[in-house]
């Protein structure tokens, strides 16, 4: 793992457990994500990351041994599920209207019910009255 100056230099490593090398702006980029406040540059900046660090283009197989080639594969594997999500991952709402519309922060389309308030009344009581 290793901070590089231009992304030119950022390359893939044999070992799938060392940490990708990275630039400055991907970290920062990673974070302003994080704070939900990266723009569109920043975004895609972040995703190239992921797909970068995930191995998601490369080969899994690793001749040093068959573990090396599973967490390889494994990693590769998440940065497959983010391209297919991207790409062919069916939808049940046209693309068109999913960048317009709202979202909660649990990933709900639609608002939380409001819960009626009960209709019984507590009685009063006197802070050392208990029932019985």
């Amino acid at each position: 793992m290793a901070l590089q100056d231009r992304i030119e230099e950022c390359l893939p490593h044999k070992d799938p457990l060392q940490r990708p090398d990275y630039i400055e702006a991907e970290v920062q980029a990673l974070r302003a994500i994080h704070r939900g406040e990266a723009d569109a540059r920043q975004q895609r900046m972040a995703l190239d990351f992921l797909m970068r660090a995930f191995g998601t283009h490369d080969i899994s197989f690793r001749p040093a041994g068959e573990h090396l080639t599973a967490f390889a594969e494994g990693k590769r594997f998440c940065g497959t599920t983010i391209v297919w999500m991207l790409k062919a991952a069916p939808v049940r709402t046209d693309p068109d209207k999913i960048a317009s519309r709202k979202v909660d922060e649990h990933g709900s389309k639609r608002p939380k019910p409001k819960r009626p308030q009960s209709k019984r009344t507590r009685s009063k009581r006197s802070p050392g009255q208990h029932n019985n």
